[in-house]
């Protein structure tokens, strides 16, 4: 049973967690809103790559049910909406989770929040530049004398997945940072093993590219690599400063006492002396 005061902290938490689960899904809804309201650009802007690949064989995205429309608007603009929001849905995890956080570990992870968000939308970039090039590669496979007619919502859903997936890749440094922190990893085995991850980085990428040549590979995992080794020099940076700041501590630790010691071997005001008074005997 849990005791009054636990019972407490935890309600109190339980209601900051679903307060921040709220504003986390009104960011969602206002910004799949806003993509809704600019649906157009923003539907020309993802089908871009696919379109001008087409272009080439004179091929066209077509519906095949009078619903797709619907809901191909809704698959964008809730993965529209929710990719924008990754940002402030962040900030909230972090509100949640710092209060439970040492001085030293929120010093390590608050710059991993804003981090976070850029790198997901990195991956996200990266994933769309690579698109054009990825299906221009597979449909240099089609025959001659044919023309392409693809399905909208299952191609559109698989580039989305595509988007998702390069952003989820891009998160490799935030997990690694993360490890170290808590004492799990260090420099010496991110440096010990970075030709066991760079093997690892490259199948994760030909996996999450639709394309498998090894152009199209490469070229989505060189990044990953980069932030692979740029990982390794933060983590030695923080495995530095952790080491100053225990020196820090220690030096502080033994001069407290010391204080304390010289204090107590101080010697105290002198008391004054006593005035006996004379006495009546001569």
């Amino acid at each position: 049973m849990l005791k009054e005061d636990q019972r407490v902290d935890l309600i109190s938490h339980l209601a900051e967690l679903r307060a921040r689960l709220l504003r986390a899904l009104v960011y969602v809804v206002v910004f799949t809103t806003l993509v809704w309201v600019c649906y157009d650009p923003v539907f020309g802007f993802v089908t871009r790559p696919v379109v001008q690949a087409l272009g080439h064989l004179g091929g066209k995205l077509n519906y095949r049910t009078f619903l797709e429309p619907f809901m191909i608007r809704m698959e964008i603009c809730l993965v529209g909406g929710v990719l924008a929001a990754i940002p402030f849905i962040f900030y909230e995890v972090w509100g949640f989770v710092a209060p439970g956080l040492t001085r030293t570990e929120r010093r390590a992870v608050r710059p991993l929040v804003p981090a976070s968000g850029v790198l997901f939308l990195m991956g996200v970039a990266m994933a769309y530049l690579l698109t054009y090039p990825s299906i221009v590669w597979m449909l240099r496979f089609a025959a001659p004398d044919t023309q392409m007619l693809l399905n909208m919502s299952d191609n559109l859903l698989l580039i989305l997945k595509f988007y998702v997936a390069f952003g989820l890749g891009f998160q490799l440094p935030i997990v690694l940072v993360l490890l170290a922190a808590i004492g799990i990893v260090n420099s010496r085995l991110l440096i010990r093993y970075w030709r066991e991850a760079t093997v690892g980085i490259f199948i994760v990428a030909a996996i999450i590219t639709p394309t498998w040549d090894p152009f199209t590979m490469t070229i989505a995992a060189l990044p990953m690599v980069i932030l692979y080794l740029a990982t390794i020099g933060i983590v030695r940076i923080m495995e530095r400063r952790r080491r100053r700041d225990e020196a820090e501590w220690e030096a502080e630790g033994e001069s407290e006492p010391a204080e304390e010691e010289a204090a107590l071997a101080a010697p105290g005001p002198e008391a004054p002396a006593l005035e006996l008074p004379p006495s009546d005997q001569e």
